[in-house]
């Protein structure tokens, strides 16, 4: 096989492995942002539970002053002060905790999501590297063989 048959073969060769690493790239994005909607997903439902939470507050007050108010008692003084402020701080130690949950699945799909795309990349610039090094290797081999005599060339017998 002749040294420009073997470049176009090594040539082909490159182009194959690169378009292969695209493809898996545009298989990595797609898993990036699957991990992203996963993670948004996932942190939709912390927001949910902190709405909730928020609810069950309102309605814990709600039920405190009804009770206080039925006893003739102020809700802004006493046990039923004391009631309320102990009822808003379990619920905003379970708000909090779910701002955290939505937090971190948030960050989590990002972190996936750049491990994917990061691995894509890298994927890319091994398989440029890889077909610009089997050209680079397959010219100093073909450099390194030399080239056949020209027709017109003599060759002295001495």
């Amino acid at each position: 096989m002749s040294g420009m048959e073997m470049m176009a073969l090594q040539g082909a060769s490159g182009l194959m492995k690169i378009q292969a690493a695209k493809s898996q790239a545009k298989g990595l994005a797609a898993q990036a942002t699957f991990a992203r909607t996963q993670a948004r997903s996932e942190a939709l439902k912390y927001k949910q539970q902190g709405v909730q939470v928020l609810d069950n507050i309102l309605r814990s007050q709600a039920s405190i002053n009804a009770r206080a108010a039925a006893g003739g008692i102020s809700a802004a003084s006493g046990s039923a002060k004391f009631l309320a402020t102990m009822a808003l701080a379990k619920g905003a130690g379970e708000y909090y905790t779910t701002r955290e949950g939505q937090i971190i699945q948030t960050r989590t799909g990002e972190m996936k999501a750049g491990e994917y795309m990061r691995e894509a990349k890298a994927g890319m610039r091994n398989a440029i590297m890889g077909a610009a090094i089997g050209m680079g290797m397959q010219g100093y081999n073909q450099g390194m063989l030399g080239s056949a005599p020209s027709q017109g060339a003599t060759v002295a017998l001495y």
